[in-house]
């Protein structure tokens, strides 16, 4: 390997470096994209730990899919030399923003609330970042926050760790427990990281200063969190509230997942007092039910219906099974004595030590730190590892009441032996008569998301079922056109539902992937649009050659019609599509494409004929375009979704707030004129993934209220309707549904068929 070429990779620079690594600006020529390229240190590569470290950060970020962490392309060897290969962040990382000086406190802010989902994207993986600081928050183009390096990341599953350390982390931004050691890390040390670089965006430096890494990893266990109020006294005194908690010494004092730390970070800018957790609930299992600490209970299938195939154990998602036991926390005692801080000094020299002499009790201070080592571990922090013993607890008896009065030996008959038993004429059951669905706009279910799980319901909102638990992201919920099934996207695979027996299949898997953002089936399903590497191939809707294809070049070989494997523009380059929809009749296809206007990119809708299959294809119409104008389109020019009736109405959403959130527009291709602003719900902001249903006559949308901390909620509501004052219900859902503000719920309906 040369410093010109890496893999397939051309160098075109060098970005900077690291303790364990190298990253480099280069070409992918496949893709003729610039890339980020991590390599391994020439100096670390004979040395297994470090080696195996960079190999499970590959793995790891693989595994992460989620709009707020850097995605990982590629990961492979070179003579040898390991790499991996990232998206390329032309913002710049928040140390470099911090560089320039304070952040004013609604950006501040707008980084954590953005970064949260991801991590518990990643947490509800048992991915625990470990190493959140500036340096590991990059920015695109667009100033969008991303999480990066998951380099010394862990499952949580596994105790062991490379080194024979359990201090890994950047001591900053380290939380106490991580300092400690402790082994049963979870999502809330992150929490704590991310609150140190919420101060430090505020007030230009960590909160705790000292002259040596161990004296400020001994503050972060001793001393209390600085007063936010001192350095800025204009802030909301609800954000030093919000900081004291995102920044508590024990665990259980935190928020309890960075979604909820985000949210009250939003309320405590808006002056409202920092919620505090709620007290766990005792709840009583009940076969054939899902309950949960604060919900009601929802109707499962029984497990007889849970099934699924062609999953290679052990690789992929675990549908449809129960979520794994939490195991009980320990309790943590910090006692804060004279006798701890006169072993501050030798402590600071054994911190040192394990921190920056490789952390395996092999380096060259070993010999002399061993009795020091020895003593610090006296000293620490004791945990409670008291097992509480089990509580057997004694059979019920029932004592008969006075109207219980117990029968006579001679009342009881005689239990007949095996001779004298006889059959019993059983008669034949009587078929009960299954009520009808409720049918509203040609639909009678309704199928979203809720936090990263599909669930299913009818219109009216009743027989609610979970049909997944894994909380893997998912993206483009769709029904089959028979309504015999659900699909939809996760990383880089399409998944089907099976509505009657609630099987999962895999559809089709594009491992090496960039992009896998749609897959539509055509109305009198023949066919299917794909988008894949944003590249849009049209071809059969066969199961059994789709479980085969790869690569794009696989779905080139299946088209039939050579105009859409892929779809070029007029300069023989593939237009960059995103999202897919198609006519009712199947004769047209509306297409969500990422254009170039005025040297910046846009979305747009293009809508294409598709049944002659020509080269010289017809453009239907396009918008917004030359249209209407949609509100902030100047600065962030994203169509998060769109709706399309299969004839004439498009409705689509400005975006305003978080990812997604805008006005309603409805526009008329018949008439080329839109309704703009036309938001049903008293006229207020805001709204998202709008859909028509199968008549075309009603729509469903999730909507918003404006005000900080507010809800979402579900609306089905008759589209003839809007502009007439109505008032509309949401649909009944549980209070504690779309608790993330950034939820994209996607609801689609089935078709009655």
């Amino acid at each position: 390997m040369t410093l010109e070429k890496i893999g397939r990779y051309i160098i075109l620079s060098e970005l900077g470096r690291g303790g364990m690594a190298t990253v480099y600006r280069a070409k992918d020529p496949s893709f003729d994209r610039e890339v980020a390229v991590k390599v391994l240190p020439q100096t670390f590569l004979h040395d297994p730990q470090f080696r195996a470290r960079f190999e499970r950060e590959a793995k790891t970020i693989a595994a992460l899919e989620h709009t707020a962490i850097v995605p990982v392309y590629d990961f492979g060897e070179d003579n040898g030399q390991p790499y991996i290969v990232m998206r390329l962040m032309s913002g710049g990382s928040l140390a470099d923003k911090i560089k320039d000086g304070k952040l004013p406190l609604k950006e501040a802010a707008n980084v954590i609330t953005r970064l949260a989902p991801g991590l518990d994207a990643a947490h509800t993986k048992g991915v625990i970042h470990r190493d959140l600081k500036p340096g590991n928050i990059l920015f695109d183009q667009y100033n969008n926050a991303y999480l990066s390096d998951f380099g010394i990341a862990r499952l949580t599953e596994g105790d062991a760790t490379l080194t024979g350390s359990r201090i890994l982390g950047t001591p900053a931004y380290m939380s106490p427990e991580q300092i400690q050691g402790d082994k049963n890390i979870d999502g809330r040390s992150d929490i704590y990281a991310m609150g140190v670089i919420f101060y430090q965006m505020l007030v230009g430096n960590t909160p705790y200063q000292a002259t040596t890494p161990a004296k400020v990893m001994m503050m972060h266990l001793l001393e209390p969190v600085p007063n936010i109020l001192s350095s800025l006294p204009d802030l909301p005194p609800a954000v030093e509230t919000w900081l004291e908690k995102a920044l508590a010494k024990e665990p259980d004092e935190r928020f309890s997942k960075a979604g909820e730390m985000g949210e009250a970070l939003t309320e405590a800018m808006q002056g409202k007092a920092v919620r505090k957790p709620e007290a766990p609930k005792t709840v009583m299992a009940t076969p054939g039910v899902v309950t949960t600490q604060k919900s009601r209970p929802i109707t499962q299938p029984p497990p007889a219906q849970q099934a699924y195939t062609n999953v290679p154990v052990g690789t992929l998602p675990q549908y449809l099974t129960p979520p794994p036991q939490a195991a009980p926390k320990k309790s943590r005692v910090i006692p804060i004595t004279i006798g701890a801080i006169a072993i501050f000094g030798i402590g600071a020299i054994a911190v040192i030590a394990l921190v920056f002499s490789g952390m395996n009790g092999s380096g060259p201070l070993a010999a002399f730190l061993a009795p020091v080592t020895a003593t610090l571990e006296i000293a620490a922090i004791p945990l409670d590892t008291n097992t509480p013993e089990p509580v057997v607890s004694e059979p019920e008896v029932k004592e008969a009441t006075p109207t219980e009065v117990p029968p006579t030996p001679s009342e009881v008959p005689p239990t007949p032996t095996t001779e004298e038993a006889i059959p019993i004429d059983t008669p034949e059951p009587t078929p009960t008569e299954v009520p009808a669905l409720v049918s509203v706009g040609g639909a009678d279910k309704i199928a979203f998301i809720n936090e990263n799980n599909v669930w299913l319901m009818n219109v009216d909102g009743s027989d609610m079922v979970q049909l997944t638990n894994d909380a893997a992201v998912k993206t483009d919920l769709k029904w089959t056109p028979d309504g015999t099934g659900l699909t939809f996207i996760s990383g880089r695979t399409v998944w089907k539902i099976d509505y009657a027996t609630l099987r999962i299949d895999i559809v089709a898997s594009f491992e090496s992937a960039e992009y896998l953002e749609s897959f539509t089936i055509s109305p009198d399903g023949s066919q299917v649009a794909i988008s894949v590497n944003r590249e849009l191939y049209v071809v059969p809707y066969d199961l059994e050659r789709l479980g085969q294809v790869r690569y794009n070049s696989d779905l080139k070989e299946m088209s039939e019609c050579k105009t859409f494997a892929p779809l070029l523009t007029g300069n023989k380059t593939p237009v960059p599509v995103k999202m897919l929809r198609w006519s009712k009749d199947g004769q047209s296809i509306a297409i969500l494409i990422l254009a170039n206007s005025g040297g910046k990119l846009v979305d747009l809708i293009r809508v294409h004929e598709i049944y002659s299959c020509t080269t010289d294809l017809i453009k239907l119409d396009e918008i917004p375009a030359s249209r209407f104008v949609l509100d902030g389109y100047d600065k962030v020019p994203t169509i998060q979704n769109f709706g399309f009736d299969g004839g004439f109405l498009y409705a689509l959403v400005s975006y305003i707030r978080n990812d997604g959130f805008g006005n309603l527009y409805i526009y008329n291709a018949n008439l080329h004129k839109a309704d703009t602003k036309v938001n049903p719900i008293n006229g207020n902001c805001c709204y998202r993934d709008v859909q028509f249903s199968p008549d075309g006559r009603y729509l469903i949308f999730v909507y918003q209220p404006y005000e900080a901390g507010a809800r979402a909620q579900l609306y089905y509501i008759p589209y003839a309707s809007i502009g007439t004052g109505a008032q509309y219900e949401p649909l009944p859902l549980p209070e504690y549904f779309f608790e993330n503000s950034r939820e994209k719920p996607s609801p689609v309906l089935r078709p009655v068929q």
